[in-house]
């Protein structure tokens, strides 16, 4: 089974920019691209393809390079509408990229979906590969990062409502990764575009908004109408990493075949001003800005401390200034 590594560049100046976005180049994200294609040449993976409505544009940023080292292009045939004011509004968008690749990849490749602020350490196992094509699916649960903080309970309300059905055992997926068969995706595309409309009609009663809800809740529908899904993470298929976050242990991340960095755009647009993708390089800059995360986050947490001691002593003087 072959992969076709593909990634969504949508360019729109009028759009809102994605809410982990500090750069408002509209092409920042071409950049990210670079450094993901010279990561999978040197992890001799496929070329990278990169979907975008905007290929001349694109192709003009690409020029620079040396044709080797160029990912691929292809247009995208837009046909979502929706505010541009949307949160994670150009996300949206990789619904009509997998309804195209339904229809134009070859029986024996499988699409390979990734963000491009992702990089990739180590080929995918072959074990793990043939599994998925077996399945047909495979994909990135990151329920036990997304259910914690917003709970269980609200997750699982707005995946439902998405899907405008009860789950069996609703599971979120992340955006970021998504192996799939043409014949997979031709069974997901028509249950991802009625989990859209469902989220357009019903966007104003969700918490989570982005490509995630309504292609979770497809996903969802078809585990629960028999389709068969590997999941992807326990693998170290791919790992999320936040700079600073204590979610996993850092040396974790270094096994897994790509690392998902949606708070490091600025770290891979750096990585991609060189010519080819160097691991030990990258893994140190990864590891200070974990660091300097790291740093953020106590700081955070003393001021936090701080506030709440201070309130109380300030509810603490007011207290006796009354019984006084």
């Amino acid at each position: 089974m072959n992969l076709f590594p593909c990634t969504l560049v949508y360019v729109d100046v009028d759009a809102s920019p994605g809410p982990n976005s500090t750069n408002r180049d509209p092409l920042s994200y071409v950049s990210q691209a670079i450094c993901l294609n010279n990561s999978l040449r040197q992890a001799g993976m496929p070329t990278l393809t990169i979907m975008t409505n905007a290929p001349a544009v694109v192709a003009q940023r690409l020029e620079s390079l040396a044709k080797a080292h160029r990912p691929a292009l292809m247009t995208l045939k837009a046909t979502i509408e929706l505010p541009k004011s949307t949160p994670f509004y150009a996300a949206h968008f990789k619904l009509d990229l997998m309804d195209q690749m339904a229809d134009s990849l070859p029986a024996d490749t499988m699409l390979l979906l990734l963000d491009a602020d992702m990089v990739a350490l180590r080929p995918l196992e072959r074990n793990l590969i043939e599994r998925c094509a077996e399945a047909g699916l495979g994909a990135f649960d990151i329920s036990d990062q997304v259910f914690p903080p917003y709970g269980s309970e609200c997750v699982a309300a707005d995946l439902e409502i998405v899907a405008d059905r009860r789950l069996r055992n609703p599971r979120w997926y992340g955006g970021e990764f998504l192996l799939a068969t043409p014949a997979a995706l031709r069974r997901l595309v028509p249950r991802a575009r009625a989990s859209y409309a469902r989220y357009v009609t019903e966007i104003g009663r969700l918490r989570h908004h982005g490509d995630e809800a309504f292609i979770s809740a497809a996903l969802n529908v078809l585990v629960d109408e028999g389709q068969s899904l590997i999941e992807v993470g326990a693998y170290q298929a791919v790992g999320r990493h936040w700079p600073g976050n204590n979610y996993r242990d850092l040396r974790w991340f270094r096994c897994c075949s790509f690392v998902h960095l949606p708070g490091g755009k600025a770290l891979l647009e750096r990585e991609a001003r060189f010519a080819e993708f160097a691991p030990d390089r990258f893994w140190r800059q990864m590891r200070v800005a974990h660091l300097r995360g790291r740093v953020r986050h106590a700081l955070k947490r003393i001021a936090r401390l701080l506030s709440v001691e201070r309130l109380a002593t300030l509810s603490a003087y007011a207290l006796r200034s009354v019984k006084s």
